[in-house]
């Protein structure tokens, strides 16, 4: 396809994001480099504890094109690693590792220190400045999902930059962190107060999005009482990576199998369970967030004026009516399109699209968290042959030609879902 059309096609997609989001995105003058600090160490203390990760690689906006999403300027972000300085590692299985992973990982020469984090997905009610005003109270019993991350933060500090170390260290049970992205979605930064599952939390601060990992709140360890479920992965700072001794460790622990996923240094921009795709708090900044009403079945209700603003249904090449976000539209057409223009139509089937805006959680699981089929920007083609977990059938030239356009396949996944493709970045 010729780059003025592209260009053209990226320009429309675009345009049609500026009004996705649901509350204006301000500038706050008590936010400075993406971060709040609301409590201070000794200086010594601080330069003290960043020897210890002084080379930590720096994650943010490496090893994976998130043109929309570029750090601000004077962002807070980890070091670039030395071929002698440590490192960091993640591990990571589908359902979560089993309890005593991270003492197996902190036996293997090389791994100076490991923290457990257990993510998961908590419902936000209300949301109330400092000075108490309301912010945002959905209607119809609807709540607004938060995707948390569960530290311990004596051991988490470690693996983050030292100028927000501080605020890591000091985070009570009733408080939580935002992440700089989720502070601008909620209108508000420092000392707001969200009223979740389990009650009122307050925000102690905010951290950079790389700090966060993603996550759109960083809360204390243990799961609170209402969380059913959630994913338990483990964060190290490493001299060294072998994966062989780490899978050699937590084999023993493992159901037989069970894959894990290991990354070092600066394969992905966040250190997170299933980190093949966005961080649902970068979904949301693209395309909106809206409030829910999870359902028994394992799909929800979504607030049917954010569907009425955002999902639409209309024609494109080689599938039939698609429904989908519509900011997604022009992108999957110039996709699509070039498939059609290249004489590839055979490759995708149209008897075999599966879909594509679809409100659920991941595998219809109450428990677990929210499908970005929620959000109508991930489709399903050729499902028949390429079912979830089997061996992928794709044609690579629909591959390659959807990635080009910006889309992630599933058929490369911990646990491969071929038929899936999902917005990554624009185009």
């Amino acid at each position: 396809m010729k780059r003025e059309h592209r260009d053209a096609i990226v320009h429309a997609a675009r345009s049609t994001t500026e009004p996705v989001l649901e509350r204006p995105m301000r500038a706050f003058a008590h936010l400075k480099n993406g971060h709040v600090a609301r409590r201070f160490l000794p200086n010594a203390a601080a330069a003290l504890a960043g020897l210890l990760v002084g080379a930590l690689v720096m994650l943010a906006g490496e090893g994976l094109t998130l043109p929309a999403f570029d750090p601000p300027a004077g962002s807070p972000e980890r070091p670039r690693a030395s071929a002698t300085a440590p490192a960091a590692l993640l591990a990571w299985a589908v359902g979560g590792l089993p309890k005593g992973s991270e003492a197996a990982i902190e036996k293997v020469p090389g791994v100076l220190n490991a923290t457990t984090v257990e993510a998961g997905l908590d419902w936000m009610r209300e949301s109330r400045t400092v000075e108490g005003r309301l912010l945002q109270r959905p209607r119809g019993g609807r709540m607004v999902p938060i995707e948390a991350a569960l530290i311990e933060p004596r051991e988490y500090a470690q693996l983050v930059p030292v100028s927000e170390r501080q605020l890591v260290l000091g985070l009570r049970r009733d408080e939580l962190l935002m992440a700089a992205t989720e502070a601008r979605l909620r209108g508000a930064g420092s000392g707001m107060r969200m009223r979740l599952s389990d009650g009122w939390m307050g925000a102690a601060g905010v951290v950079s999005d790389a700090t966060a990992n993603g996550y759109e709140v960083l809360m204390r360890r243990p799961a609170p009482a209402s969380w059913r479920g959630s994913d338990r992965f483990v964060l190290a700072l490493v001299s060294s990576c072998s994966r062989n001794a780490i899978m050699g460790r937590l084999k023993p622990l493992l159901e037989p199998g069970v894959a894990v996923r290991i990354r070092c240094g600066r394969e992905q921009p966040f250190l997170r369970y299933g980190d093949s795709v966005l961080p649902q708090l970068l979904i949301k900044e693209a395309f909106g967030e809206f409030s829910a009403r999870p359902l028994p079945d394992g799909t929800i209700d979504i607030d049917p004026a954010w569907r009425g603003r955002h999902i639409v249904t209309a024609k494109v090449p080689l599938l039939p009516d698609v429904t989908c976000h519509r900011a997604l539209l022009p992108q999957l057409r110039g996709a699509l399109g070039e498939l059609e223009a290249r004489g590839l139509s055979h490759v995708v089937d149209p008897a075999q699209y599966a879909g594509c805006f679809a409100p659920r959680f991941i595998a219809r699981d109450p428990d677990g968290r929210l499908s970005h089929h929620s959000w109508g920007i991930a489709l399903d083609v050729n499902a028949l042959e390429n079912t979830f977990g089997s061996k992928a059938d794709q044609d690579q030239r629909l591959v390659a030609v959807m990635e080009g356009w910006g889309f992630t396949w599933g058929g490369g996944w911990l646990v491969p879902d071929p038929m899936h493709f999902e917005w990554l970045r624009w185009p």
